[in-house]
């Protein structure tokens, strides 16, 4: 039988119900971690732009003077330096985060100190993280390539319909490629043992014939991400475990062939087998 993706977000949303803390109040504790702090830092480091702008539009100074005022060499340097730390801060985070919705999906009872977790493994958490984000860009190149020649070809050509296929591809190829990777990080929270790039190899097999299931699983919350931006983000904290949460159990369904946990009543498809 197929991965069952109802039963997987039935079973996600299950493991939510009586879980202490709250997943919601969890999902805010890392929004609080991540997005918040990422965006006060950020908006005080790059204060430059909001400054040279205001200059630009109230005043009379021309733009080379505003420039030059404001992007001295060392005020570039800081910017690049915090948004470094800050992606890293970021990747160290949401290793915590996955932990924690790994654990919920198997109903273990985690709480706020597993947003720690990637701490007490940061060296494994930046590792992952790092040469993912490598491979991926690498082999996103391919697609690259394949739209820059499908563009030049239409050029040549006149046939513009070649640049739409070449995008398509170039898109199809990205997300295959980042897919390939997903399950990196839970093999690093399930194999202590296991180095970075073993986890990456074991990640590339095991989605081997899975990518379009996670894919269609992603597709399947665009309508409550959709609603969570007229909740003003309420609803988002309500979606983030959930999510994270159904991912696990598709993580569980793809390396060891069951789900995770015991459901309370039991699970019903309300369509069959899907």
């Amino acid at each position: 039988m197929g991965y069952n993706r109802p039963e997987a977000k039935w079973l996600a949303r299950d493991s939510m119900r009586g879980a202490y803390p709250h997943p919601m109040l969890v999902s805010l504790v890392y929004i609080l971690m991540t997005s918040v702090l990422s965006t006060v830092i950020m908006n005080y480091v790059a204060d430059p732009f909001q400054s040279a702008y205001y200059y630009l539009t109230h005043t009379d100074y021309g733009v080379e003077e505003i420039l030059s005022a404001f992007f001295t060499p060392s005020q570039i340097m800081i910017i690049l330096v915090m948004e470094l730390l800050t992606n890293l801060y970021y990747w160290v985070v949401n290793y915590g985060y996955t932990s924690y919705c790994l654990r919920l999906s198997r109903r273990e009872g985690p709480g706020y100190r597993n947003l720690l977790d990637g701490f007490y493994n940061i060296g494994r958490a930046l590792a992952v993280n790092f040469l993912v984000s490598l491979f991926t860009v690498l082999w996103s190149l391919i697609g690259i390539v394949v739209y820059v020649a499908a563009v030049f070809l239409a050029v040549i050509s006149g046939l513009t319909v070649l640049i739409i296929l070449g995008a398509i591809f170039m898109a199809a190829w990205t997300i295959a490629v980042s897919y390939r990777y997903r399950l990196s990080v839970y093999f690093l929270l399930d194999h202590p043992e296991m180095g970075a790039l073993e986890a990456i190899g074991h990640s590339k097999a095991a989605m081997r014939g899975h990518i379009m299931d996670l894919f269609v699983q992603d597709l399947s919350f665009l309508g409550w991400a959709l609603l969570s931006v007229f909740t003003f983000g309420i609803l988002g904290l309500w979606l983030n475990p959930y999510m994270g949460a159904a991912e696990a159990n598709f993580y569980h369904w793809v390396v060891y062939g069951t789900f995770p946990g015991a459901p309370t009543g039991g699970w019903k498809a309300p369509y069959g087998d899907l």
